[in-house]
């Protein structure tokens, strides 16, 4: 075996091994959303429509028709079906870390990658959470982003059209599973001058053929019920951000028209990115990186509401970074991810009504652990104005995050434009 197979099989032994550990400690311990996903296994079981008879499905059906698989294989296998889904969120989130690294080793100069990715991954508390305790899909979306921002890399190194449409096909999957990754086709028009009209035909086939056709199969069913919850959804106001920000301070009306105007700001800022993309031949590697990142992580900073599950939609982006970054950089990414381990850490120890108390649900929770001060503390986080309250440092650094991205990009915008300025 060669060195760098042997690094990730460390990892991935390391990160496996904990994640067992953790199921079975925990084993009782999961949020709000895993007892929803049994809830639409029963329904389609029940020979009905979830999107009619219940309202917990969102997004495309990709998740739902997992989640009937799930079901299957938990029947045939005598396996319960919350142990079918962790198995699987935990498999996909090692298929993410293997795309990783192999993103790390071939674009980046990162000394050890098997060690960046150990302690941004394995051993990081929020990934252990997301996929052993939160149990949603989102870590399945990060897996489609990355995938699609690998093969853009890739594109950039030979302009060979055929990663330029297996990005295509990576988003139009990440589109299918959750909407978000449709965030980041202005990437897509990037470097577009080397690809002919046939494969452009194809790549756009490749993005919105795979939503579309799903989509319309579960809309005729029920109109209504795909237009209001997948179609009209949004994230649910509060908790976090501005959203947040504008409850705890008795602005209830500012929440209310907030998601138009972050729906203005964010379409005006996608547009004019398209069209410096456009306009471009080439990119730098890392900034390619950036620029997705900023796409994602503006939709929680500046978007709606928040779901703590987000956060592995740019995780991995975030890890890349890192091996890119210069000291500065690396300090500031060191000190987000610091305050992003001990926000999701508190909230999934205490918050026992949505995420799954860890600390107070727990098997191995004790009496003496389970006190009345604890018990109404894990109360009160999920309370708009406590939670916001827990996760406004959090939000201060990404916010600081993005916006100094955001100036970085925005200079070079600019002074491509003063060039066409003076060319003219």
């Amino acid at each position: 075996m060669t060195e760098r197979t042997n690094n990730f099989l460390m990892f991935l032994v390391i990160s496996l091994t904990i994640r067992g550990v953790y199921v079975f400690m925990f084993s009782n311990c999961f949020s709000r959303d895993l007892v929803g996903w049994n809830k639409v296994s029963e329904s389609l079981s029940a020979g009905e429509n979830p999107y009619h008879a219940i309202s917990l499905l969102d997004w495309p059906p990709f998740w739902m028709q997992l989640i009937f698989l799930f079901k299957k294989i938990s029947l045939v296998t005598h396996l319960s079906f919350d142990t079918v889904v962790r198995v699987f969120l935990i498999v996909t989130e090692s298929a993410l870390a293997l795309l990783l690294y192999s993103a790390l080793t071939r674009f980046t100069e990162a000394r050890s990658a098997a060690k960046l990715l150990i302690f941004g991954i394995a051993i990081n508390p929020i990934s252990i959470f997301q996929v052993c305790q939160h149990c949603n899909f989102d870590v399945l979306v990060g897996f489609w982003i990355l995938l699609a921002v690998y093969m853009l890399l890739r594109f950039q190194e030979r302009h060979e059209p055929e990663f330029w449409l297996f990005a295509c096909f990576a988003l139009g999957m990440g589109a299918l599973t959750k909407t978000v990754p449709l965030c980041l086709a202005p990437l897509l028009l990037l470097s577009i001058r080397k690809i002919n009209l046939t494969e452009r035909f194809l790549g756009m086939a490749l993005l919105l053929v795979p939503i579309t056709l799903a989509l319309s199969i579960v809309y005729v069913l029920t109109p209504a019920d795909i237009e209001t919850k997948v179609i009209g959804y949004r994230s649910t106001p509060g908790g976090f951000g501005f959203t947040g920000l504008f409850l705890a301070l008795g602005a209830p009306h500012l929440a209310d028209v907030w998601p138009r105007v972050f729906e203005a700001i964010y379409g005006a800022g996608w547009l004019s990115l398209g069209a410096w993309l456009l306009s471009k031949d080439t990119l730098e590697k890392r900034k390619i990186v950036l620029i997705a990142t900023n796409l994602l992580l503006a939709i929680v900073v500046l978007g709606p509401g928040k779901g703590l599950q987000y956060i592995y939609w740019f995780l991995p982006l975030l890890v890349l970074l890192y091996g890119w970054a210069e000291r500065k950089s690396r300090v500031f990414l060191i000190i987000l991810y610091g305050i992003a381990a001990i926000s999701y850490t508190i909230e999934y120890a205490l918050s026992y009504n949505i995420y799954g108390s860890f600390l107070l649900d727990g098997t191995f929770s004790l009496d003496f652990i389970q006190t009345d001060a604890l018990l109404k503390l894990g109360l009160e986080l999920t309370s708009n104005k406590w939670e916001t309250i827990l996760l406004l440092p959090l939000w201060v650094v990404y916010f600081v995050f993005l916006a100094t991205s955001c100036v970085t990009i925005g200079r070079e915008i600019i002074g491509d434009l003063k060039v066409v300025w003076q060319r003219k």
